[in-house]
Formats: structure tokens, sequence, C-alpha cells
């Protein structure tokens, strides 16, 4: 979480990483956030407040009470409300422009550029559901966020929502293993390395057959590893050839993973058989199993997809340390605000340590 004196003492050098005052006054203005001046002066002001009500966690009325003291604005909570409720696309322009500037510091990188994509759910106050998902894309060679969207949590993950550019290889996980997406993918000129269950893809053979993975699993055995060729499918009748990786796991993984299954069957019930799994999510529980277009050695693919763990790091630090999880809001524009808010906050700080990790050792002494 950020702490308010960052938006005191810290704060020339917090908006210095984010432009301009002039370009700042001329997006709030464009976007509709700052059409009226009365209280809160300037761009620098308003989101100045943003952040005090997102990751600095202030409720809408301690936050009024705070722009008074900060010399602000005298606002009443409900002014707070309304001028927070209209930064949201401004919020959002504001986010894209610090993700632009990564995405030109990555492509000067030289060899292929590795691209991790997830997403996660944050529920609202008070809801027994997922309301909204934020997806995120991540470069884990500079350990920062490369590209993100918030949508409703309806909006499911999908490989088909990511920013394609020839060379790159996408890393995800089960929810990423459909075929339009590995087809938007391969067509912009990339490469895919996603796990796979045992029915996530639509799959035949070279010769058109049907392609039954979790029967293939079954003859198995006591076999370590496996791999096979085949072509997954996509509702419109379009193929992807596929490479299919199978590796068996540790014993205690397979533990837990079978108890995870038999857990959810016997809380969904939804199977003929009274709530117990289906065998075959039973036998595939014993593998990890990948799908990708790259020919390189199966150990290499597994050691890239190994990399995945990176992202889910940094959807921890989003909840265990700037709390974006513990949304506090309802109204869907101040959803948005407290969100993206949270999200500068994030890319702020992931800018940040990039910097002071690749300090040299001497820049940390003091002046003389």
């Amino acid at each position: 979480m950020l702490n308010a004196s960052q938006l005191a003492d810290g704060w020339k050098q917090l908006l210095s990483r984010l432009g301009s005052a002039e370009e700042l006054e001329a997006t709030a203005k464009a976007s509709g956030a700052l059409l009226r001046r009365r209280e809160i002066k300037s761009a620098a002001d308003l989101l100045r407040l943003a952040l005090a009500y997102g990751p600095c966690g202030m409720s809408l009325r301690t936050a009024a009470a705070w722009a008074a003291t900060m010399g602000l604005g005298d606002l009443s909570d409900v002014a707070v409300l309304n001028r927070l409720r209209a930064s949201a696309d401004w919020l959002q322009e504001i986010v894209g422009g610090l993700l632009a500037q990564r995405l030109n510091c990555s492509s000067a990188t030289p060899g292929r550029i590795i691209r991790l994509v997830d997403g996660t759910t944050i529920s609202e106050p008070g809801s027994d559901r997922a309301d909204w998902r934020l997806h995120y894309s991540y470069d884990p060679r500079s350990g920062r966020t490369v590209d993100c969207e918030l949508t409703g949590a309806q909006v499911g993950e999908h490989l088909r929502r990511v920013k394609v550019t020839a060379g790159d290889i996408w890393l995800g996980d089960r929810n990423y293993a459909k075929g339009e997406g590995l087809h938007h993918v391969v067509q912009g000129g990339a490469d895919f390395v996603v796990r796979v269950s045992w029915n996530s893809l639509s799959l035949r053979t070279s010769s058109a057959q049907p392609f039954d993975l979790a029967k293939r699993l079954k003859r198995l055995g006591k076999t370590e590893r496996a791999e096979w060729r085949a072509l997954a499918h996509t509702p419109d009748g379009k193929t992807v050839p596929v490479r299919l990786l199978v590796r068996r796991k540790p014993p205690e993984a397979i533990e837990r993973e079978i108890k995870r299954i038999k857990e959810k069957a016997a809380r969904r019930g939804r199977t003929r058989r009274s709530g117990k799994p289906d065998p075959r999510s039973l036998i595939a529980a014993q593998y990890t199993i990948v799908a990708t277009s790259l020919d390189e050695p199966a150990g290499q693919i597994f050691e890239l997809y190994a990399l995945r763990w990176q992202i889910e790091i940094a959807f921890k630090r989003l909840k265990s340390l700037l709390h974006i999880d513990r949304l506090e809001a309802k109204d869907p524009d101040l959803v948005r605000t407290w969100l993206l808010a949270h999200i500068i906050a994030a890319l702020l700080i992931e800018d940040h340590a990039t910097e002071a990790l690749d300090s040299p050792p001497s820049a940390l002494r003091y002046a003389t």
C-alpha cells in the first residue's frame, strides 16, 4: 500500500515518472476528468486525490479531509466521489502511457520476447462472486507488467485478447488452452506454450481422426514422459498444429491434485456418480501436460513454462501489499477509478524496483 507521505514530501518525484504537467493537464481535460477547476485546480492534484483514495486506503470522507489539510481544496465526500467517478477514463490513459514506455524498451531488447499472461478476479463488498477481472501480460526478463486490461468478470481469459508481435513466445495456464486463442497467436507470427487438461482442446490426428488424449494418458502406465503431435481445431474450422508434451508429477503433487479434484467434485456434485470426479481427470492429474508450437527439447519447454510463477507473484503483490482485492466501492465508475489507481501505483513500484536493481553498488554510497 502507498504511504500518504509519498503523496506529500515525495510527490514531485513520484509525479515526474508520469510525464510532464502539461501532458497530464491535456489528457485530463480531453477525457473530461478536469473540466471544472473549482477546488481541484490541476490534473496533478486530481491524480494525487485518486491515489489517496485508492492505494493509500482512504475512504471518501478521509480523502476529503486529507485534501483540505494538503491544500488541494475544501471538498465534501460527495464532491470527492463525483471527481473520482469522472476520472476513470483518464486514469486508464495514464496506465496506457506507462505501459507504452515499457513496450518500447522491450522492443529494443535482443532475442525473442517472452510474455506471461494470466488474469485475476476481484469481488465487490458483500458480493459472493467475482465481479471484475484484471487481465495481465508480464515480461519475466524485466520483471514488469507490459499490458493490462480491466473488464467485468464475465469476460474470460483468452489469448485472443493479447497483443501479439511476431517472434513473441506466450505462456499461459489451462484457462488459455483454447483453439481460437492458439490460432490468434500463430497467425501473428508468435509461438505459445500453454498448459492443457485432457479435454481442453478439440484434437485430431494428422489424418483427421479423433485424438483421445485421456485414453493415451491411461495407456502410459508407469511411463515418465511422452510426446505427441496433433491438430487443435477451432469452432469455425481452423486448425493449429500442436506438440503435446507430458511429464509425470512427483508423488506428493499427484496426491494434492487428486485431493483437490475430489473435493471440487464433492462440492459441485455435477456428475452422475453423486459427486464423484471423472476418472479421466484423476488419470490426467498424474501429469503436467503442455501444448506448444515450439520445437525445442521438452526439458527446455517445461523450464520455459515454469517462468509463469513470476506473474503469480505479481498478483500476490497486488493483493497482499497493495490490497487491490479489498475493494470498497460498488459504483462501476468509482470501482474503475479505485482499481486503476492501484494499477498505477503497482506500475510505479515496479519501475522503482527495477531501477534499484539496475543501480551498481557504488551508486548506493552516501555523497561526501
